[in-house]
């Protein structure tokens, strides 16, 4: 998978979804959501998502489901790093949650910053991700970016 640009189903969700209901992959949501997600699916929230707990259990388990991003209004910034540091894009982008219904097809570019709604021929824009982030998570996630970088300098 390109870590860089990728298509996936959209599965919709509102505001304020905190870490309990996003634990077990969105189980508090619904407990079914694990049986229907795809890997590659993106997640499109409202504001607020990730409140609460810092523990890497809930963002784990979007990321184990195959998750391939999560895009949201607003995430909480601690939720956001967790997120990029497990490998899972995590995208603040304004007016996402109105421009996508669930079942849509979506294209996130992260180096362009946009989401180009394939379903409906829409395009949104986010602030496009650093090169450092791009490189966490072309290499799965922060441990392993550390452990190769570590390695790189060990071996000069």
């Amino acid at each position: 998978m390109n870590k860089k640009i990728f298509q996936g189903k959209a599965w919709k969700f509102g505001d304020c979804i905190d870490s309990g209901n996003i634990k077990n992959v969105m189980g508090g949501i619904d407990p079914e959501f694990h049986k229907k997600v795809q890997r590659g699916d993106v997640i499109v929230a409202g504001i607020n998502f990730g409140m609460g707990s810092s523990s890497e259990d809930a963002p784990r388990s979007l990321r184990d489901a195959g998750i391939a991003a999560v895009l949201a209004e607003s995430i909480s910034n601690i939720y956001l790093r967790t997120l990029i540091n497990l490998g899972l894009p995590a995208i603040e982008c304004a007016g996402i949650s109105t421009a996508v219904e669930e079942g849509d097809e979506i294209e996130v570019n992260l180096e362009s910053g946009t989401v180009r709604n394939l379903t409906k021929g829409s395009v949104k824009t986010f602030a496009p991700f650093s090169d450092h982030a791009l490189a966490i998570l072309e290499k799965g996630g922060l441990i392993p970016f550390l452990k190769l970088s570590l390695a790189k300098r060990e071996a000069v």
